[in-house]
């Protein structure tokens, strides 16, 4: 059977194969252009879903690194004014063992005061710190000014909503501290007055002297009315009563040292007036306490006494002489009221165990030398006497206990200076180790979100990479197969315009004919 192929048909299949090979080659080089698999819907409908489905994911992905990036500028600014308080801080710590200790004049307590103040001025500084204009410690109230100053009073003008940030997909942070964190802590304290530095006596370690600041071993001079003048090298002496001997020997007992009968410092006995000096510009005279000129023929030296700790005697500390037994007094705290009895107390140890057995969660802390008593919690507290010893009053802790307070305490402060009161100088200790505490823990609080916030970045980096890695799988082209396939491509486009041309012409011939 005989089957005529017209050329109109012959020419239609040729065309539709040249057209073929022209649009898979056409395809090829969009995908060598583009380097992407899927330009649109139609190349491979099943991927389509999957690709939008890994571009979400990366978007939000890059939310959340933003996020990180964000909430890292909050939490370094406020790790940077943290340390910042912490240095004020320990500025304050100096000028009040400096003003509180025996070396303290009027002068230095008034130019002290100043720089309270600058301090304080400081502070403000800091507390208002504000990062792009977002005030750090105010809480949600980014634009309000946290702290602010009304006469001696501060008032906190923020509030206590925290600002949080999504770091992931099921994870979020917080990232503010409320700055009236800073005018409490999570305790109360009532600060001792008395003095309870002990008496120095003839064993006392001279590197105890001055609360426990020690002395500069060395050299003096010592000068009597009668013009003799004796130079005495005490660099060997080890307690108070190698001093003594050493100085009475080397001057023939003209001049003699010997304790003060209050036990705070040093005498000097002779024909005065009595000159005493320091040798090669040192410093040892000074540390002792007898570093000067006498009016007669005695030289009462400064208060050179060591620090109170856990094991000094009650009966070597000087205010406490003629209170001796202690005996009771009432705590009333968290709605109970403890007796606490103090009788058969020897040392400031046995006062710390005996009101830790009362009243677990206060206790009484011993710093420099002075006493303070610590709740546990922010509940205020009241002491008072409980028999005829009057305790808790000659212990210096009578009165009521409140929780700390930054700014309180720096006015409390100024007001020893202003007076003179070493006793409320040394009350403000206890307050200002609390405050200190407090931003302790805000720094390492602060500091596990760095941490936290160093972890999520590299979780969502991790993340990034690998959605980034499979939307590629679908998305892009694999460049070697593109680059055989366009070839291929080129090639049958180029062998199916041969191959049409070839028969266009062999019909054109047949046809002239």
């Amino acid at each position: 059977m005989t089957i005529r192929v017209t050329d109109s048909y012959l020419s239609s299949i040729l065309l539709g194969d040249l057209n073929r090979s022209l649009g898979h080659m056409l395809e090829q080089q969009r995908m060598a252009g583009s380097m992407r698999r899927v330009n649109d819907f139609a190349d491979d409908p099943r991927a389509v879903s999957t690709i939008q489905r890994y571009n979400s994911l990366i978007a939000s992905n890059s939310e959340y690194l933003t996020n990180v990036t964000r909430s890292r500028i909050m939490v370094d600014g406020t790790d940077v004014a943290l340390n910042n308080i912490s240095e004020v801080l320990a500025d304050v710590r100096v000028i009040a063992l400096r003003e509180s200790s025996a070396i303290a004049t009027e002068q230095s307590q008034e130019t002290s005061v100043i720089e309270v103040d600058n301090l304080v001025n400081r502070l403000m500084d800091v507390l208002n710190t504000s990062i792009e204009g977002n005030y750090l410690f105010s809480g949600r109230q980014l634009s309000t000014q946290p702290f602010t100053r009304s006469g001696n009073t501060v008032i906190y003008q923020g509030d206590r909503e925290d600002i949080t940030a999504r770091t992931g997909p099921n994870t979020s942070m917080t990232l503010n501290i409320h700055g009236d964190v800073l005018l409490g802590t999570q305790s109360s304290t009532l600060g001792g007055t008395v003095d309870m530095a002990p008496r120095i006596d003839g064993t006392t370690p001279l590197t105890a002297l001055n609360l426990g600041e020690g002395w500069h071993p060395g050299r003096i001079s010592l000068t009597g009315g009668n013009g003799n003048t004796y130079q005495v090298d005490l660099s060997g002496a080890v307690t108070v009563n190698d001093l003594i001997t050493t100085v009475n020997a080397a001057t023939a007992g003209q001049i003699t040292l010997s304790i003060q009968a209050d036990g705070s410092g040093l005498e000097l006995a002779g024909t005065g007036p009595l000159v005493v000096g320091e040798i090669d510009e040192g410093r040892t005279a000074a540390s002792l306490g007898l570093n000067g000129v006498s009016d007669g023929n005695s030289y009462m030296g400064r208060d050179i006494r060591p620090m109170a700790t856990a094991a000094t005697n009650l009966a070597d500390i000087q205010s406490l002489a003629g209170h001796l037994p202690l005996g009771v007094m009432n705590i009333n705290w968290q709605g109970a009221d403890h007796a606490v009895d103090f009788s058969a107390a020897t040392t400031l140890g046995d006062l710390q165990t005996t009101l830790n057995g009362a009243i677990p969660g206060m206790t009484i802390q011993i710093q420099g030398s002075g006493i303070s008593l610590v709740g546990g919690s922010p509940e205020a507290f009241t002491v008072t006497n409980a028999d005829a010893t009057n305790t808790a009053s000659v212990l210096g802790i009578e009165g009521a206990g409140s929780p700390v307070r930054l700014f309180g305490m720096l006015e409390d402060l100024k007001t020893g200076l202003d007076t003179g009161d070493k006793d409320a100088i040394r009350g403000v200790m206890t307050e200002l180790s609390h405050i200190e505490d407090t931003v302790y823990q805000l720094i390492m609080k602060n500091g596990g979100r760095q941490t936290d916030l160093d972890w999520a970045e590299g979780i969502l980096m991790q993340r990034d990479e690998r959605l980034k890695a499979n939307l590629s799988l679908e998305y892009d082209a694999d460049v070697a197969q593109v680059a055989a396939d366009l070839k291929q491509a080129e090639a049958s486009y180029q062998a199916s315009l041969l191959v049409t041309s070839k028969l266009y012409s062999a019909n054109l011939i047949q046809f002239l004919r």
